[in-house]
């Protein structure tokens, strides 16, 4: 980890087990609401000064330190810096750090080499535990502008949208005959 320069930074260290996670999320739930209104009004000026308030948020970085070190299945796997944050007080201090990190270039991820069903080697690439939880920190300021534009019939990686979705929908859609039966 880098020195961690006290100006502007925590005054105390994060207490893990005493954080108000309800109130945490629901922050991060507003300011992306807010962000996803704004796109969706056109107003690029709000959105821009809304993601750099999400990116600054201090519920942010605590949800996105959850969010990789706790619920996430690859919460043991370790990135090329062979760190695993299991303790709370881990927590507590990473969260302390992501609050003064500096934008940062990212680690080279790890490489690893799965079996594919066909008995060949897929190759696999696992970022340090700082680099995921930064991700996750700008992926709660960017998809909700990103969701707001896209269109409503995309069905790609996209949150709450999975792979039976448009046939769940068409199915729907096609059962609505207008009173006749069958096809």
């Amino acid at each position: 980890m880098q020195a961690m320069s006290l100006a502007n930074g925590p005054t105390r260290q994060t207490d893990w087990q005493g954080v108000n996670w309800r109130a945490a999320n629901r922050s991060v739930r507003n300011l992306r609401q807010r962000i996803f209104r704004a796109s969706q009004a056109g107003d690029l000026k709000r959105v821009r000064s809304l993601q750099k308030l999400m990116l600054r948020s201090y519920a942010n970085t605590l949800v996105s330190v959850r969010r990789v070190t706790q619920v996430n299945r690859g919460r043991n796997t370790p990135g090329v810096d062979k760190l695993v944050v299991k303790t709370p007080e881990a927590r507590g201090r990473l969260v302390d750090h992501l609050t003064t990190f500096r934008p940062w270039t990212a680690k080279p991820a790890r490489r690893v080499y799965i079996p594919k069903a066909n008995a060949k080697l897929r190759p696999l690439s696992i970022p340090s535990v700082i680099d995921r939880c930064l991700q996750a920190r700008v992926k709660n300021a960017l998809e909700p502008q990103w969701e707001a534009i896209f269109e409503g019939s995309s069905y790609g990686f996209r949150p709450g949208r999975g792979a039976t979705t448009p046939s769940r929908r068409s199915t729907s859609w096609l059962g609505r005959t207008g009173g006749r039966s069958g096809w």
